[in-house]
C-alpha cells in the first residue's frame, strides 16, 4: 500500500509514485543540463536547464526567448524531470517541432539530440561531473 503525504494544502501526494525524483532536486548535483544554439540567428547562446522543471522556447518570450521570425510567440516546451526524464513538446506551433530531422509532437531526448525550431537549431547536453557554464 502506497504511502501518502498530506501537504498543507491541496491534493495528496502518493510518495511512491515519485520514487525516482531525487531527495536532493531533479538533476543531480554533479550534472548540467543544458541546451546550445549551433546554427540560426541566436547562434552560440546557451541555456542552462540545469534546475529542471519546464522551459517554455518562443520568439522573444518564454524561458528560452529566441529571435528567429520562424518560431511562434509559444513554440515549444522542453521538460526536465528527473535524470533521464527530458522531454521536448511542442506547442501547436506553425512551422512545427523537430527532433533530429522528424517533426514531433512530444518526445524524449538525451544527450546529443538535435532540435530544430523553425531556422534555429539547438543542441541539447546532459554533461556528468561538471561545473556550471558561464554566461554567453
Amino acid at each position: 500500500m502506497s504511502k501518502t503525504k498530506a501537504p498543507t494544502e491541496g491534493t495528496l501526494i502518493d510518495e511512491d509514485l515519485h520514487a525516482d525524483r531525487l531527495k536532493s532536486g531533479i538533476v543531480p548535483q554533479d550534472t548540467r543540463v543544458y541546451l546550445r544554439v549551433v546554427r540560426g540567428p541566436d547562434k552560440d547562446r546557451a541555456f542552462d536547464l540545469s534546475s529542471g522543471g519546464c522551459y517554455i522556447i518562443g520568439r522573444q518570450a518564454g524561458d528560452i526567448p529566441l529571435s528567429d521570425t520562424k518560431v511562434s510567440h509559444r513554440h515549444a516546451e522542453i521538460k526536465i524531470l528527473g535524470p533521464e526524464a527530458h522531454f521536448i513538446i511542442d506547442l501547436a506551433s506553425t512551422n512545427g517541432t523537430f527532433l533530429n530531422g522528424a517533426r514531433v509532437e512530444r518526445r524524449k531526448i538525451v544527450h546529443g539530440d538535435e532540435l530544430r525550431l523553425g531556422d534555429t537549431v539547438m543542441r541539447f547536453s546532459v554533461l556528468e561531473g561538471t561545473v556550471p557554464l558561464s554566461p554567453v
